[in-house]
């Protein structure tokens, strides 16, 4: 039992490690009494026990043997032996059998070995598994004198202490839950102590969930952050006990730890009785834990009887509850057997629960036959269906073969549907060659299509290539096509330098300069906006100009409003100046509505004027009713705006 909870632990403390999908694989397809056996019959499919070196199998061998009472064995008899044995495993990087073996070794050590053999292991050269060995190490020596591992641990390097001190915590509280849980209660608040605590529960949870959820709600609270505590908690009690766990879940405290019990009780339950689980998670209170228990459910009972739970959908009241359901049943159901998952989905009511369905059946068959899935679009009749499933399927096969999706979606009917399906081909194209995307699009496109599909390349190329994406646009030779991409080239090279993106936004004219400009100023009015003005302030009196100072003010006026309004005080009287001000009056009026006041008073454009003047009157009444009223009566503005601000009420 001990080797057994040293693998789980390695799992659950390793995270990203190459072996720990090999331990759980063997955790959970082989008993304990097949995992320990000595000297199992070498067969095609066996770990391979039997070829490993001699000094690792005899130290295991001896170690079943001793520990099963059996006569004419004895323990490693030697530290150095158990050492070299170690580096030999290690030596065969990250091999299930490896590691299978070293638990096994390591669980044989004799508890006054163990840190004699700790020292002498720290003494061998670094490499990429020696911590997971030192790891399981202590683990085994916690098993015996667990407060000497665990002080060891915690002398040890951060980046060792991360695992070594939870396996050790881990490997006490499965002898004396309660002193483990006291020591680590007297960590200092942090990721080490929470670590160690959710070691303590989810040990004592294998034999005790009951005592592990009391021990878990004695600790003082930290907010969300003991949410996963509830997971091996409930999925140790539902195993056992379905119902009490259930009751238990629905009782906690309104929160995340709740609602991680409760999908931890429906997806246990559901793997062994689906209809029992089902009949519970209906009888919950509406609301979200109802909808996600259902769910959770229904695509467990999909996976292993995907129509039984097809049957159950009839049970769901219609609406977004039941769609997704649908979506979910097919997605698990088109897994093992999309042809049946497609008949079933085509037998739903037309409606957002059958084509939720269909999506999900034809994403999951593009993963495992996107040729038989994109056989089965190109009959569909012409429309949003097909346009939809076009482009699910074209996703998938460019993942796995773009110059074979741009094949299967050249052959479908010009139009709508091609263009959807062209559209993932082409951007995952771009990531590889942009160049090549674009001349394709460039000979088999025309129209609209053709520059929406450009539009999106010169996005994607300027990201990674901004002067090769340049050069490539500027040899475009349709000018309507050039204008279109060109500002998203130079918002690309905006991000990173400014004052480039500038110069090559002044080679432009008209709409495309404008919208160059535009994003120019977005990105330097947050670095430099005093240079950003400054480039501003080249333009000639226009479109251009206006929008540039429009977009730089609102920036600029937000982060600096002293700066802002000193650069308004050096501009000439113009059109640009006023929509500059009345942006700058818009900006500061909630926050000083008399300068906003007074700004808006000195917009040239009548019009403009009275319109940004009564707005931040307005403002300002609400602040100073004294000094804003008597600043209106002696104002510019119109009579009839004086009454709308002073007698609102006619």
């Amino acid at each position: 039992m001990l080797f057994v909870s040293r693998t789980l632990l390695l799992v659950a403390v390793t995270g990203g490690l190459a072996f720990a999908a090999g331990l759980v694989v063997d955790r959970y397809a082989m008993p304990p009494s097949a995992i320990q056996r000595t000297r199992p019959v070498a067969t095609d499919d066996s770990l391979g026990e039997n070829d490993l070196d001699q000094p690792l199998d005899n130290s295991a061998n001896a170690s079943t043997a001793s520990r099963r009472g059996e006569k004419g064995t004895s323990k490693t008899n030697s530290v150095e032996a158990i050492v070299a044995a170690l580096r030999n495993t290690m030596n065969r990087s990250n091999d299930r059998r490896g590691y299978l073996q070293a638990n096994k070794l390591i669980d044989s050590i004799e508890p006054s070995k163990i840190r004699a053999v700790i020292d002498a292991f720290q003494r061998l050269p670094n490499q990429r598994e020696k911590p997971v060995y030192l790891t399981m190490l202590i683990a085994r020596w916690a098993e015996a004198e667990p407060q000497a591992a665990v002080a060891y641990a915690e002398s040890g390097p951060p980046v060792d202490r991360k695992m070594t001190v939870v396996a050790a915590v881990r490997s006490w509280a499965e002898k004396d839950a309660a002193a483990a849980g006291a020591w680590v209660q007297q960590l200092p608040p942090g990721e080490e102590r929470e670590r160690a605590m959710q070691a303590v529960v989810s040990s004592l949870s294998e034999s005790d969930p009951q005592g592990a959820l009391a021990m878990l709600q004695s600790l003082p609270s930290t907010g969300n952050a003991r949410q996963g505590f509830y997971w091996p908690i409930f999925s140790r009690w539902t195993s056992t006990d379905p119902l009490a766990a259930a009751q238990q879940a629905i009782q906690l405290p309104t929160g995340p730890g709740r609602d991680t019990a409760l999908q931890v009780v429906a997806s246990t339950w559901a793997n062994d009785d689906p209809e029992a689980a089902f009949a519970w998670a209906s009888n919950l209170p509406n609301g979200p834990n109802h909808d996600n228990t259902l769910q959770t459910i229904l695509s467990a009972w999909a996976n292993k009887d995907p129509q039984q739970a097809a049957n159950m959908l009839s049970n769901l009241p219609a609406g977004a509850i039941r769609d997704r359901a649908a979506g979910n049943i097919a997605r698990q159901w088109a897994q093992n057997d999309p042809t049946a998952a497609l008949a079933w989905t085509q037998q739903l009511p037309p409606g957002d629960a059958q084509q939720r369905a269909l999506q999900s059946v034809l994403s999951s068959w593009a993963q495992t036959d996107p040729t038989a899935a994109a056989d089965y679009v190109n009959g569909l009749p012409n429309g949003k269906q097909q346009d939809e499933a076009a482009k699910l399927i074209a996703r998938q096969l460019a993942s796995a073969d773009l110059q074979a999706a741009l094949a299967w979606a050249q052959k479908l009917p010009a139009g709508n549907t091609r263009q959807n399906a062209l559209i993932p081909i082409i951007t995952q194209w771009t990531d590889s060659d942009p160049a090549g995307a674009a001349n394709f699009v460039l000979t088999n496109n025309n129209g609209e299509w053709r520059r929406n599909l450009l539009s999106t390349i010169s996005r994607q190329w300027a990201e990674n290539d901004p002067q090769g994406a340049m050069s490539w646009a500027q040899n475009l030779t349709d000018t309507a096509e050039r204008a279109a991409v060109l500002p998203n080239i130079i918002t690309a090279v905006a991000e990173d330098n400014p004052a480039k993106a500038a110069q090559m936004t002044s080679r432009l004219s008209g709409d495309a300069q404008s919208a160059a400009a535009n994003s120019v100023i977005s990105q330097w009015a947050t670095s430099d906006p005093a240079a950003a003005g400054e480039w501003a302030a080249t333009f000639p009196e226009g479109r251009t100009r206006g929008q540039a100072f429009e977009n730089l003010i609102n920036i600029w006026g937000r982060n600096d409003p002293t700066a802002a309004a000193s650069w308004l005080g050096n501009l000439a009287e113009s059109p640009s100046r006023d929509q500059a001000v009345s942006v700058f009056s818009r900006r500061i009026a909630s926050t000083d509505p008399q300068a906003a006041t007074q700004w808006a008073a000195t917009i040239s454009n009548d019009s403009l004027r009275n319109s940004q003047m009564e707005s931040a009157a307005r403002d300002w009444l609400k602040s100073d009713p004294r000094n804003a009223t008597t600043w209106i009566s002696n104002s510019s503005l119109p009579d009839e705006a004086k009454a709308r601000l002073l007698n609102p009420g006619g």
